[in-house]
């Protein structure tokens, strides 16, 4: 994600602010990018067949899509978008995760943007944003609906439990993605591991928990800096933070004013992920903050 060219912008309902806009359109700017805004509406009983006949379901289709083409339309308007950096479409459907994973393929769509509208999901019912994670296959940037303070600084998260191939190049995806956005943000950018809280069970003899944390933070302060080197971090953005993924980069976020995490996602699919979820999925349910999803 070294050059942003074109922002697949998912629009809010017309009923809510359009942060997913206003917070592409800083960007687009910024990138010199087009933006692609897309606005989906769908009417379920226009699927009731025992209801209605064929006629009245095709106008009752043709009657929302016609009012939303409007809205999107003077949306444009007020706005003051130029019609050479942007395209617009209304879309019919109530997949819209699944519309957005058939449509945001890279290289012709760079960056995918929405607003997060749901914190919290369950195994039985996954919000749009959580579906998203999971099927998005450009990088997704979910911006917080809330109003919030911009501070132009970025974290990325990197994951130094493993050193194989696959999960260094993902650090370096992700780095250079955080980087990026730094440079449009004009902001500042830092780096974070989270050591993951142990407890041991007792008798064992190992040694206390605090040791084999201060252990790990020992060993992974030296791959840390050896994995940021690229981009010249000082040490003092590099944070080696102690707890649960979501919780204690939270505290991170809040401590150090953060506008934006970026995190890797594995893109684990089935029920065993779905059960057990990933880390970016963890950080969406915790951190208050923008978060940009990046994918193998």
């Amino acid at each position: 994600m070294k050059n942003l060219r074109s922002i697949l912008v998912v629009l809010d309902k017309p009923k809510h602010p359009q942060t997913a806009l206003e917070r592409a359109r800083k960007l687009a700017t910024a990138a010199g990018a087009h933006m692609h805004l897309v606005s989906f509406c769908w009417l379920a009983m226009t699927e009731q067949e025992s209801v209605f006949d064929t006629h009245q379901r095709r106008a009752l289709k043709q009657g929302v899509m016609h009012e939303r083409e409007a809205w999107l339309r003077d949306l444009v308007l007020d706005a003051g978008l130029s019609a050479a950096d942007i395209s617009t479409k209304v879309v019919w459907t109530s997949d819209i995760a699944g519309w957005v994973a058939e449509h945001a393929q890279p290289p012709e769509v760079d960056l995918v943007v929405k607003s997060i509208r749901h914190r919290s999901g369950t195994l039985l019912r996954k919000p749009i944003d959580w579906q998203l994670l999971r099927s998005c296959p450009a990088p997704l940037l979910l911006t917080d609906s809330r109003e919030t303070i911009r501070t132009g600084k970025v974290l990325a998260t990197i994951d130094l439990r493993h050193t194989d191939e696959k999960h260094q190049r993902m650090n370096r995806q992700v780095l250079d993605a955080a980087q990026t956005m730094t440079k449009l943000l004009d902001g500042e950018l830092a780096s974070a591991h989270v050591v993951e809280t142990v407890h041991l069970p007792p008798g064992l003899d190992i040694m206390a928990d605090g040791q084999l944390i201060d252990q790990a933070r020992s060993r992974l302060s030296e791959l840390m800096e050896a994995t940021v080197a690229p981009h010249d971090l000082a040490q003092s953005a590099l944070h080696m933070v102690v707890g649960t993924v979501g919780s204690a980069l939270n505290e991170l976020v809040e401590r150090e004013g953060i506008e934006l995490v970026v995190v890797g996602t594995s893109a684990q699919r089935g029920i065993g992920a779905t059960m057990l979820g990933s880390t970016a999925e963890r950080i969406l349910s915790k951190v208050d903050s923008d978060l940009l999803a990046i994918h193998p």
